[in-house]
């Protein structure tokens, strides 16, 4: 969590931060960074199965609720990516406050297969190459490090991605998203790398 605080205060971000959680000691760690925790998230919201727009949707009309008023732009920033690099925030911020046609902004790494080798699994198992329009175009995945998106779209569309939407490009560490123990071991390596 400070990791992310950092990087909100570098980038010179001045709004409210709103922690979801339903672990005390994690609210407590996030008062402690000056982030608000207004509720508890409830459990059919901790679970596994429970999707991120679901939390979201809940912690904004909480925020709504309390504010009078949705924010214009809703930033995601997950904890599991500690490695965003500086001004990640603010570019993409200038970029979807520059772009009135965009909805949101999403922060992407580049597949490490060529576009010309990938292919979909048909419904009876059967690999068939994408097609060679597709092939043509750089093939890039959300990383989980960055969502932006205008908080109107996002409740239409229930989606962190409602069209358009910009890329924000990441490379090497800035991608790391720990959602396994392989994750956290590399995540660990690359901290102690850089002293941190």
């Amino acid at each position: 969590m400070e990791r992310t605080a950092d990087a909100i205060g570098a980038d010179g971000i001045d709004a409210p931060v709103l922690l979801t959680t339903d672990d005390d000691a994690i609210a407590d760690a996030g008062r402690a960074l000056g982030w608000r925790v207004p509720f508890r998230r409830p459990a059919s919201l901790a679970e596994d199965e429970a999707s991120t727009e679901d939390t979201v949707v809940h912690a904004l009309d909480h925020f709504a609720a309390d504010a009078g008023a949705d924010p214009d732009f809703l930033m995601l920033l997950q904890v599991t990516s500690p490695f965003r690099p500086p001004g990640l925030l603010r570019r993409g911020l200038d970029l979807l406050a520059a772009a009135e046609s965009v909805n949101a902004v999403l922060g992407v790494k580049a597949l490490a297969r060529t576009p010309a080798s990938l292919f979909r699994t048909a419904d009876d198992g059967t690999l068939h190459a994408i097609d060679a329009e597709d092939r043509r175009s750089p093939v890039v995945t959300p990383n989980g490090a960055f969502y932006l998106v205008r908080t109107a779209a996002f409740r239409a569309a229930r989606s962190f991605a409602p069209p358009p939407v910009l890329s924000l490009p990441m490379d090497g560490a800035a991608n790391i998203d720990i959602d396994t123990e392989d994750d956290w071991r590399a995540a660990e390596t690359i901290a102690a790398a850089r002293g941190l």
